[in-house]
C-alpha cells in the first residue's frame, strides 16, 4: 500500500494534490464544527455601553468620571471591535435615569442572540436607608441630578436614581446572547451574580459575567493624583499592553489595582486617622465572577492591529 500511495502521488499533478489536501482539510473542519457547537457558532458582535457619572455633590469633579470613562472606552472599543455604531456613552448630565431607561429600551430593540453586550459603569452606589444590610437589593445607582436627593428611597421612588434590582431587570430585558458587566464603584459587590442570575426578570440560559472593582464594603479608590478612578487607570493600561482575551486583560488590571491601592490606602488611613466617621475600607480587591467563561471566550484584537487603526 505504501508503494501504491507513493506511485499515485508521484504521477498526479501537483495542483490536484494541493486541491485534494485543501478539500480534506475543509472536510475535517466541517466534521469538527458539527462535533463541537462552540466551533460552529460565529463570533458574537461586541457592543459597548459606558456609563459615567460624578454628580454635583460628589467630592470629585465631574471631570474625573468623564476622564475615567473616556480612558476606558478609547482603550476598550478597538480591542473588542466596537465601532461608533456599537458604542453608547452616557456621561454626567447624559447619565440620568431617563437617559438610561431610553438607552436600555433602544438596546432591547436592537440587540439579539448574535450580540455580546459589554457594560462599563463608573458611578457611585448609595445604600437604601431601610435595607442597608441587604447587599443584593439595598443599593441604588446614583445617576445624575442637579441636587442630591433627600434620601435613597425617595430618589428611587421619584425615578431620580435606579435601584440595583431595577438595573438588573434592565439588563435582563436586553436579549443579547451574552452580557459582561464591569462595575467601577464603591461597594460594587452589592450588584452580584446572585442578583443577576436569580432576578425575577431573567434570561436564565444566557451567560453573564460580573467584574467588580472593589469587594463588599470596600471603597473604589482614585489614582494618587485623583484624576481618574484607580481601576479605570489600570484597566486602560492593561488594554493597551496585554494580548489575549478579556479575561487576561482583567486579570492584569485587577492585580495592578490591588497593588496600587496598598500605598494609597495607607496614606488615606493616616490622613483619616483622627476622623470621627469611620471611612469605608480602602483596601481594594477587584473580583471577577464568570461562571460561563465568557471572558476567556472574548478574544481581543491584537495590539499591533489596534495601533494601526
Amino acid at each position: 500500500m505504501n508503494g501504491s500511495a507513493h506511485w499515485l502521488g508521484a504521477r498526479l499533478p501537483q495542483p490536484f494534490i494541493r486541491l485534494s489536501g485543501a478539500l480534506l482539510a475543509s472536510g475535517l473542519l466541517a466534521v469538527a464544527m458539527l462535533a463541537s457547537p462552540a466551533l460552529a457558532r460565529p463570533p458574537l458582535k461586541n457592543n459597548l455601553l459606558a456609563i459615567g457619572n460624578c454628580p454635583p455633590w460628589n467630592p470629585q469633579s465631574v471631570e474625573v468620571c468623564k476622564h475615567s470613562l473616556e480612558k476606558v472606552v478609547s482603550a476598550l472599543s478597538p480591542r473588542i471591535d466596537a465601532g461608533p455604531d456599537a458604542t453608547h456613552l452616557l456621561i454626567n448630565e447624559g447619565a440620568n435615569a431617563t437617559a438610561l431607561k431610553l438607552k436600555a429600551t433602544e438596546l432591547a430593540n436592537k440587540l439579539g442572540k448574535e450580540d455580546r453586550l459589554v457594560i462599563y459603569a463608573n458611578l457611585p452606589l448609595a445604600p437604601a436607608e431601610e435595607t442597608q444590610q441587604n447587599e443584593t437589593t439595598g443599593y441604588a445607582l446614583e445617576l445624575w441630578a442637579d441636587e442630591k436627593p433627600v434620601s435613597t428611597n425617595e430618589a428611587i421612588a421619584e425615578g431620580t436614581w435606579v435601584s440595583a434590582s431595577a438595573f438588573a431587570a434592565m439588563i435582563h430585558t436586553i436579549p443579547a446572547g451574552e452580557v459582561i458587566l464591569i462595575l467601577d464603584t464603591n461597594n460594587s459587590h452589592a450588584i452580584n451574580m446572585h442578583l443577576l442570575e436569580q432576578h425575577s426578570v431573567d434570561l436564565k440560559e444566557r451567560p453573564e459575567a460580573l467584574i467588580s472593582s472593589a469587594g463588599q464594603g470596600q471603597a473604589a479608590n482614585y489614582s494618587e493624583d485623583r484624576t481618574i478612578s484607580l481601576f479605570a487607570k489600570h484597566l486602560a493600561a492593561a488594554l493597551d499592553e496585554t494580548e489575549g482575551s478579556l479575561l487576561d486583560v482583567l486579570t492584569v488590571a485587577a492585580s495592578g489595582t490591588r497593588q496600587a491601592a496598598i500605598p494609597i490606602c495607607a496614606s488615606l488611613k493616616e490622613h483619616n486617622g483622627q476622623a470621627e466617621d469611620k471611612p469605608a475600607d480602602c483596601t481594594q480587591v477587584p473580583e471577577v465572577h464568570d461562571p460561563g467563561d465568557i471572558l476567556g471566550r472574548t478574544v481581543l484584537a491584537p495590539l499591533e492591529v489596534t495601533e494601526l487603526n
